[in-house]
């Protein structure tokens, strides 16, 4: 689980499936300078480490252009943050259910203008439109009227370990261990008339179809109805169709598979740790992984965009891109969304069309985006809480941002 905001900046990656290395290298020779300045200018930009690690990754569909990382992924033990980095991404994690999504369609599995009930073990309606079905297409682009009830939105955090150390801080809300339970059963005790923790509440006065309603529990489901559908996991699904054929091998869903030594510690500010924790309901906020794994996604992405992407086929992708809002449907920017993807033409001071998600969990953030007319894709991931001191973190964050985008006017 996860909230989507907008602050960001960009995270790198190494080497892209099939990517030609001598077209890496030349690259590299021909942006030197240009690369230099910006890795001064980041560096300055956050000179007073409020911004405990974060990296920054700038791509085009074939070439790495920029791929740096900065401070500390664990600042007590001076454990410098790379490229390789592991950390956990918000709601950027919600494309992947979209991608996911379209895949099961293509193998038959599911439909996405389906009943989500004809999948669900258990019956999802909203009381104020009982005979109005949810569809998945509705769950896919938030508006299916279920909404984010805060009482069971905050059960859905689990501490990783009962045992707290003494430098790190743990949210009251944040579960012990012993509270976890399945996916399937978390969210049947929130949305089925018989859950233990069902209330109305959960529900908008809107009916399903006609109102944009961000929602993370609404992608959580998509998550479920996709491994009720496929039989397998959804885990398993993204790691056999997006992981693997993208050689995403630092990408996983849950802290025990991945690479500790190379995870971020979260941070709730400069030099206060936060305590590990999980989401128990997790596709719609828990993806880990590394800004060089993130941009081979980022790639296809781009590529799929332009008809060329490998993951999906071009109708699919035709699909997940479609525009479903043609109004402005927050203050934020965005202005259209496609499946669990964003359209927004107000970025943090720009203009310009991007394409892509952003995502913040307690004690990160991660933004990824594409601009379809220069495109060049960028990437930011940060291991600092963005609410907690808001006033301190996102003037640096806003200065980061600025610099990616005349790195990116330079290289045009």
């Amino acid at each position: 689980m996860s909230k989507s905001i907008l602050i960001l900046i960009l995270s790198l990656s190494t080497f892209f499936c099939g990517q030609n290395t001598k077209n890496s290298i030349a690259s590299n020779k021909e942006y030197s300078a240009t690369k230099d300045s910006l890795t001064t200018t980041l560096k300055n930009a956050n000179k007073d480490g409020e911004l405990v690690g974060f990296s920054v990754a700038i791509i085009d569909q074939n070439n790495i252009l920029y791929n740096e990382g900065f401070g500390f992924a664990d600042s007590k033990n001076k454990k410098k943050y790379k490229t390789n980095t592991i950390q956990n991404v918000g709601s950027i994690s919600k494309t992947f259910i979209g991608i996911s999504l379209l895949k099961a369609q293509e193998l038959g599995k599911l439909n996405l203008n389906d009943p989500i009930n004809k999948y669900l073990p258990f019956e999802v309606v909203n009381p104020n439109y009982p005979d109005t079905p949810i569809t998945i297409l509705q769950l896919a682009t938030h508006s299916s009227s279920i909404i984010d009830y805060e009482e069971n939105y905050l059960k859905g955090y689990v501490l990783k370990n009962e045992k707290i150390e003494k430098d790190e801080v743990p949210f009251t809300h944040f579960q012990n261990p012993d509270k976890r339970i399945s996916m399937l059963n978390f969210l049947e005790n929130c949305f089925s008339k018989e859950g233990k923790w069902y209330s109305t509440e959960a529900f908008s006065k809107n009916k399903p179809g006609s109102t944009f309603e961000y929602t993370n529990f609404g992608a959580d489901l998509c998550g479920l109805i996709i491994a009720q559908a496929t039989g397998i996991s959804f885990k398993d699904f993204t790691k056999k169709h997006i992981f693997e054929p993208l050689n995403m091998n630092d990408s996983a869903w849950t802290l025990k598979e991945v690479d500790n030594d190379r995870r971020s510690k979260f941070y709730l500010y400069k030099d206060q740790k936060i305590a590990d924790y999980e989401a128990i309901s997790y596709p719609s906020g828990s993806l880990l992984t590394t800004s060089e794994n993130l941009s081979k996604y980022l790639a296809e992405l781009m590529k799929g965009y332009d008809g060329k992407g490998t993951l999906l086929n071009k109708s699919s992708y035709n699909t997940f891109f479609e525009k479903r809002f043609e109004q402005n449907i927050n203050k934020s920017g965005r202005i259209n969304v496609g499946t669990f993807v964003e359209y927004n033409n107000d970025f943090i001071g720009s203009k310009d069309l991007l394409i892509g998600h952003n995502g913040s969990c307690v004690g990160s953030l991660a933004m990824m985006y594409f601009n379809p007319e220069t495109k060049i894709g960028k990437i930011l991931m940060i291991n600092t809480d963005i609410d907690y001191k808001e006033e301190v973190v996102v003037p640096y964050i806003k200065d980061v941002w600025k610099s990616i985008i005349e790195f990116e006017n330079e290289i045009n």
